[in-house]
């Protein structure tokens, strides 16, 4: 049986069962699948000294819990998963990474930052939302029908599971959401919900959580597909 490894990237914490939801809801998957799954966690601060890490990975998953002890870290993984076509699941802070990085790096908004990990940032593209989801649960509707998230779940609107206070700003939105780079679902009011990068092998980000939303008999399909395009990207 093929054996694949996914990064979870972040810095774990036993404390926050948002992250335990994480490894409960890939023990959901394993009888789902027909591969052999590693999934370990990458600290910030030793991804950068973890010789070939990326190298060996089929693919990362950018854990919620921004600010992370080494934000640049973060950054990097996704900037190199961007460009180098690998497989990346981005839910809760990774969305707003993802949001982030590509702001940097392609956008060109060089002092693009997160307004709980860069308080002092000139360009807060990642706000606090004027009314925080933390543990709360909030309707998704899901614009596009060409978009990984319709596709796979064959609905135009879902109930999403949050635990956040910060989204993209809305000055920003409209000048992130460009192509290939789109926001792909949306709250009731119209913030962003969602992202994919269009063209890419797997570059999805959701603020909500689909780990929050997975059980033993009911694996979250967003999660499982997931883990099934990193096995087959090869």
């Amino acid at each position: 049986m093929k054996r694949i490894c996914i990064g979870l990237v972040g810095d774990f914490d036993k404390k926050m069962y948002t992250h335990l939801a994480i490894n409960d809801s890939l023990e959901h998957c394993r009888t789902y699948i027909d591969v052999q799954l590693d999934a370990p966690w990458i600290s910030t601060t030793a991804i950068k000294e973890l010789n070939g890490i990326q190298d060996k990975s089929h693919g990362f998953w950018i854990v919620p819990g921004p600010p992370s002890l080494d934000d640049s870290a973060v950054y990097e993984t996704i900037r190199r998963a961007r460009e180098n076509h690998l497989p990346l699941l981005g839910p809760c802070g990774g969305f707003q990474y993802m949001v982030v990085e590509y702001a940097r790096n392609v956008l060109g908004f060089l002092n693009a930052s997160h307004a709980e990990s860069e308080p002092e940032g000139t360009h807060q593209i990642i706000t606090k939302l004027s009314c925080s989801l933390k543990g709360r649960q909030e309707d998704v509707l899901i614009s596009d029908r060409q978009s990984w998230l319709y596709k796979t779940l064959n609905k135009e609107k879902i109930m999403g599971n949050f635990f956040c206070s910060y989204g993209v700003s809305k000055i920003d939105q409209p000048l992130v959401d460009q192509f290939p780079f789109s926001f792909t679902a949306f709250s009731p009011e119209g913030e962003a919900r969602a992202l994919e990068l269009k063209g890419h092998r797997f570059f999805n980000g959701t603020l909500f959580q689909p780990s929050l939303d997975s059980a033993p008999e009911n694996p979250n399909a967003l999660i499982l597909d997931f883990i099934r395009r990193c096995a087959h990207q090869t």
